[in-house]
């Protein structure tokens, strides 16, 4: 009974110690406002003020979005960390409850007694104990927050690299998409180009045109024919690429060039009004709801660090039965219990201790200033990809105006080459800047979808139709 007094009164004595106060969380570092969002413009009718919620045709998209989420080895080891998280979170929870265990043991021993004569004893026992720690302090309950709260991150970890993953695929198909026409239009251009040549050995047969002539187209030609090695390599490349994070081995570059080739992607507009406040894009994106969490799991880890500096107290107890004779066992008269209070505190450490609160407070500290600077990228993703699809939906409405009027200055110079009006150096020109205007047409369209699908994984929107 005077131990039990001891340790109450040692308890009520250092339950006046606090917990320990550390700084503020992470700020809310979120704006009012945007200030990128695409302007309307006259020439772009109301398509700058607009993003794409969806693609038109979204089903070769989905199916590179669902490959990559069914098979991307990194998604897989997501995962894994996310199982491993969650029993470890399980198993810090439960080592908040008491604990409780079975025991049976059998013996014989033969030794000598005074006498120097040699006896045989037998000896059976079955006994059942607990244990509980008493958790003072928190330091059970803080252990198992931080676990949780690193099963939660675990989680958003996943889905944040989900996201990520998508959109990289996406982009990545919507490059190899332009990459493809842009080879079929120099393939096509090709073509043409070669019957030009033809028209000019002709007419230089013909004595109506020079060797220099012949020698301009002979180059147009080549020019052109150098770009499709070019254009076939990145294109190989970039299928390889999505091949490996749709966790497939890399395909044969030669065979696949033989697929038929996707339509450019379509977007579905919607008005840029739905899109989230910057407040709410910080509590949509994974990234930065994972990095609070993490700040939240340092901070249950200062609370651990803290609470092992003071004493512990355990209770424990047993019930059993031992005997000499197995007949005996489970008889009132060879019952054993005991019922036992320990308080443990090791005062004297030489500031070990200490200094691991110290480092605990400073893993916190470093924790939330991960988090604020998770908050400073997502707004940055978010501007910038705004300001992105401004300009792309600009520079697209510009590029299509000026891919036309090549087109119509190539047919008139022909025209004009035709009658005799001008020189033959003058249709190569506009043969040229024709390929040049529609070319670029391409690269800016592949990069407006690319602008497109920024704003969804900046946005942590839906990268395709549901």
């Amino acid at each position: 009974m005077k131990t039990q007094l001891t340790l109450l009164a040692a308890a009520a004595l250092l339950a006046g110690c606090a917990a320990p106060g550390l700084s503020q969380g992470p700020a809310n570092l979120a704006p009012a406002a945007f200030t990128q969002l695409p302007a309307i413009d006259a020439r772009a009718g109301n398509s700058a003020a607009t993003m794409t919620a969806a693609f038109v045709d979204s089903a070769q998209l989905q199916r590179v979005v669902d490959d990559v989420l069914a098979h991307n080895r990194d998604l897989r080891a997501a995962a894994a960390r996310l199982k491993q998280a969650q029993a470890l979170a399980d198993a810090a929870g439960a080592q908040r409850l008491p604990s409780a265990g079975v025991g049976a043991n059998a013996s014989r021993q033969r030794a000598a007694n005074d006498q120097g004569q040699y006896n045989t004893f037998n000896s059976y026992g079955v006994n059942a104990t607990a244990g509980w720690e008493v958790d003072l302090w928190g330091r059970a309950s803080a252990t198992a927050q931080a676990a949780g709260y690193d099963a939660q991150s675990a989680a958003l970890d996943r889905d944040a690299a989900q996201l990520s993953l998508a959109g990289t695929a996406l982009n990545l198909q919507t490059q190899l998409i332009g990459l493809g026409h842009r080879l079929k239009l120099a393939q096509e251009t090709l073509v043409v180009q070669n019957q030009l040549l033809d028209l000019v050995k002709a007419r230089v047969g013909a004595g109506r045109n020079t060797a220099l002539d012949q020698a301009r187209a002979e180059a147009l030609v080549a020019q052109t024919a150098a770009s499709v090695p070019a254009l076939r390599n990145a294109a190989c490349l970039t299928r390889l690429q999505l091949d490996v994070l749709r966790g497939q081995p890399p395909a044969d570059c030669g065979k696949a060039d033989s697929d038929p080739l996707p339509a450019m992607p379509e977007p579905r507009l919607v008005s840029l009004g739905t899109l989230p406040d910057p407040a709410d894009l910080l509590a949509a994106r994974p990234d930065v709801k994972a990095a609070a969490t993490r700040a939240q799991a340092a901070a249950s880890r200062a609370q651990v660090a803290w609470a092992a500096r003071w004493p512990s107290i355990g209770l424990s107890g047993s019930i059993g039965w031992s005997t000499g004779r197995a007949e005996d066992l489970f008889k009132s008269a060879t019952r054993v219990h005991s019922l036992a209070a320990a308080l443990n505190w090791n005062f004297l450490d030489f500031g070990a201790r200490a200094a691991e609160e110290r480092a605990a407070r400073a893993g916190f500290e470093g924790a939330v200033a991960a988090a604020e600077q998770a908050q400073l990228v997502a707004l940055q993703d978010a501007q910038g990809s705004l300001s992105t699809l401004r300009e792309a939906e600009l520079q697209a409405v510009s590029q299509a105006q000026a891919a036309e009027a090549t087109v119509r200055a190539r047919d008139l110079a022909f025209k004009r080459y035709d009658a005799g009006v001008t020189d033959f150096y003058a249709l190569l020109s506009a043969e040229q800047e024709r390929l040049a205007a529609a070319d670029a047409l391409i690269q800016v369209q592949t990069q407006r979808a690319a602008a497109l699908l920024a704003v969804h994984k900046a946005f942590a929107a839906r990268l395709t139709a549901p």
